[in-house]
């Protein structure tokens, strides 16, 4: 593109001075140089987009697979205080930002950094008072610069957290819309998501109306200059300072130089959206996983036999008060201990600290003597299964869903683990059987289904150590009874950890412990506990009660 104007100022000249010698052939050489140019700078300008917008698109392939991976090594915790939603925003339209700073604003940013630089040179060489007089916009417009673009950068940041409040309010209204529609409250979620909307919208507005500004700016400064220069470099013609061919690709440079400054005005405003991105995704990039393998993790134990054991645990969530307190208890291997109490207790708590759901403080739970926080992750979940209280499915087939943790799961093995869930038969009744697709969230499949589903997921690979967190809640006695049986037969090794309200459950464990306001209050076999006339025995009591209710 350069070398266009140094063209027409060679042809300007000849014209001008040779008009006698010139001949058809030299015009139509110029011509086809002028055409020439423009054919390799077309050439060079798509090898320059092709390279840079494929890196821009490796680049932010790579930067969303860091984001999803540094997401699966964050604890629970983590995500109790924060919302899918905004999540969702950062991993897709911040880092939709970041692609377009990564490859308009590099593309800009190198054409009009060699171009202007090269311009430049070139029109001191022609006429140095009329290059210095083109400069003066240019230390106006780098004030403007850093004004505005700090203006573009905060409200954009405000624009990206607007996106995600409504991206998360979608988000909660998609997966609660039973609750919304059970309590009639669509109209009231219509008209906030429309407040919500119009904020997005508004914020938008002030985005556009600061670069409605910009751009202008950009445009004007220099074409007044412009104006001044065509008549300052008419004069240096006439006294004879410089040639016609000279005024002519002089302007020629000046007009091009227009480009680069209004390409300042898009680099700056991509900067302003693609930093506010990044700040927002480095935000969640900073944070440190807190549940990780510590220094001094002992890589030798890759099994585990299943002896569980708790000493002066204490917990608490983030800076509240504890919700365990002083727990201290043994379990054997290949035994069943079930845990019982009131809602609150802290039953879920305690077993969720097991495989490092929520870290526990060092010293206090041990797996076969040795410090939980000692052993490899890796190991201490591949050896341990959980059915928790609320049973998740992918939105995928359902014998995707069983083999969810066996990656190699045969037709057969999935089958079994079916039997063993007393799911088979129900499932062998689908029109499509394990090709049924379960839907988001298994909503395709009844509460008992679900978590039956989520039983055979469990014991697929038989664990070391399976805990059944209210595993049972929307399965009836006898299908419970069933399952417990069969579980029995193919965990004879397994160390298995029951919580459950309903002590027909629970009665047959090798040990009950029974928590009260994070507390272990009893311990003991059905038997021992019944005696005692305590809160297991009054539960027991008030449950045969209610049997004998529903019976008559």
């Amino acid at each position: 593109m350069l070398i266009g104007p140094m063209i027409l100022k060679y042809m300007v000249d000849d014209l001008n001075q040779k008009r006698d010698q010139i001949t058809r052939e030299k015009i139509l050489l110029y011509a086809l140089l002028t055409l020439g140019v423009a054919l390799v700078g077309g050439l060079f300008r798509f090898g320059q987009r092709s390279l840079i917008g494929n890196v821009a698109r490796r680049i932010e392939y790579e930067l969303r697979g860091d984001f999803f991976q540094h997401l699966q090594k964050m604890q629970k915790s983590y995500f109790d205080q924060v919302d899918t939603g905004d999540l969702m925003s950062r991993a897709t339209n911040d880092l939709d930002a970041v692609h377009r700073l990564l490859g308009f604003a590099i593309i800009y940013i190198a054409d009009a950094t060699v171009f202007f630089g090269f311009a430049l040179a070139i029109m001191l060489r022609i006429d140095i008072t009329l290059t210095m007089l083109a400069l003066i916009p240019y230390p106006i417009l780098a004030i403007l610069v850093q004004f505005i673009s700090k203006s573009l950068h905060d409200n954009f940041e405000r624009i990206q957290e607007g996106f995600s409040k409504m991206n998360t309010k979608v988000q909660e209204n998609l997966s609660g819309v039973r609750v919304v529609r059970a309590y009639t409250r669509e109209q009231s979620e219509i008209e906030e998501f429309d407040r919500q909307n119009l904020n997005f919208v508004n914020l938008n507005r002030v985005f556009i109306g600061l670069e409605a500004i910009f751009f202008p700016i950009f445009r004007l400064l220099p074409g007044l200059g412009a104006i001044v220069l065509l008549w300052l470099g008419g004069l240096h013609v006439i006294q004879g300072k410089i040639m016609l061919g000279d005024f002519v690709a002089f302007n020629a440079y000046l007009t091009m130089l227009i480009r680069p400054v209004i390409m300042l005005g898009f680099i700056v405003n991509r900067f302003a959206q693609g930093t506010a991105s990044i700040d927002r995704i480095n935000l969640i990039l900073n944070q440190k996983p807190e549940i990780c393998d510590e220094e001094g993790v002992d890589e030798k134990i890759t099994e585990l036999d299943g002896e569980i054991e708790f000493r002066h645990l204490t917990f608490a969530y983030f800076d509240s008060s504890p919700v365990l307190k002083d727990i201290n208890f043994k379990i054997e291997p290949g035994s069943t201990v079930a845990i019982v109490g009131a809602t609150g207790a802290g039953k879920t708590t305690l077993v969720d600290l097991i495989p490092r759901i929520y870290q526990p403080e060092r010293g206090s739970v041990f797996i076969d003597g040795t410090d939980i926080r000692d052993i490899p992750l890796k190991t201490l979940r591949t050896n341990i299964s959980m059915v928790q209280q609320e049973s998740f499915l992918f939105s995928d087939l359902l014998k995707n869903n069983i083999a969810y943790g066996a990656d190699s799961a045969t037709e057969t093995e999935i089958r079994v683990a079916a039997h063993n869930a007393d799911l088979l038969s129900q499932i062998d009744e689908f029109p499509n059987q394990f090709d049924t697709h379960v839907g988001e969230r298994g909503k395709t499949l009844s509460g008992g289904q679900k978590q039956r589903t989520a039983i055979a997921r469990a014991i697929m690979t038989p664990p070391k150590i399976l805990i059944l967190d209210d595993a049972f809640a929307n399965v009836d006695t006898h299908t419970e009874d069933t399952i417990l049986d069969r579980l029995k037969q193919v965990g004879s090794n397994c160390t298995t950890i029951l919580i459950s309200h309903r002590i027909s459950t629970v009665k047959a464990a090798d040990q009950i412990v029974v928590l009260h306001d994070g507390r272990i209050v009893e311990t003991g076999t059905h038997q021992d506990l019944v005696s005692q006339n305590g809160i297991y025995a009054n539960t027991h009591q008030k449950q045969l009660l209610k049997e004998e209710i529903e019976s008559l």
